[in-house]
């Protein structure tokens, strides 16, 4: 029996290089990437004071950052693989010397990718983001978080045999931070290389 597992092992194992690397050669849009993004976001707030209907927005501004993904090709149009995005948010709202300012958004998530024709793509993303705040009242300053699930959709376009750019809308639900609900709504585009 443990050689029945011990050979299956080594069959799966010899097996999955083969397979990516065939998939690979077939899916341009295949391999680790990197790209930098910058963002317009507006962070939200609703369920103050037990109330379900009212949502306030903290602010709208641009957040730049970058993210780092590695897409295994699964057929010749499509892909599929992790993300990690991370943006740093300038989103400020303030009341004399008092401020609530939104620091940054981590983002871990599955990637999925169809190609259209021979340099476009159409992808989503679902993940789960981390979103952290800092708040000032009088002497007394604060950072506190919280997390939940985002999600994206946009377009892809290539340049050359490497390069691409990107446009993109998300939403993410980021739980509740000091007993307030906070979402994430963004609209941006992305520049980035494949290796």
């Amino acid at each position: 029996m443990k050689k029945l597992i011990l050979a299956a092992a080594c069959a799966v194992g010899f097996a999955s290089p083969a397979l990516a690397q065939e998939g690979s050669e077939s899916n341009a849009k295949a391999g680790l990437r990197v790209e930098a993004r910058a963002t317009y976001e507006t962070p939200t707030v609703s369920d103050i004071d037990d109330e379900d209907d009212d949502v306030y927005k903290l602010g709208s501004a641009v957040a730049f950052g970058g993210e780092v993904g590695f897409d295994i090709a699964v057929s010749s149009s499509v892909v599929v693989g992790p993300y990690l995005t991370f943006e740093k948010s300038s989103v400020k709202t303030s009341d004399g010397a008092d401020y609530l300012k939104v620091k940054d958004n981590l983002a871990a998530g599955l990637h999925i990718g169809y190609a259209v024709g021979s340099k476009g793509q159409i992808y989503g993303k679902v993940g789960y983001a981390k979103l952290r705040l800092e708040a000032q009242v009088g002497a007394l300053r604060e950072t506190d978080s919280g997390s939940g699930v985002q999600g994206a959709i946009g377009y892809e376009h290539g340049f050359g045999d490497k390069f691409y750019v990107r446009a993109e809308a998300g939403y993410g639900d980021n739980g509740r931070i000091g007993g307030i609900k906070f979402q994430r709504r963004h609209v941006g585009v992305g520049m980035g290389v494949r290796f």
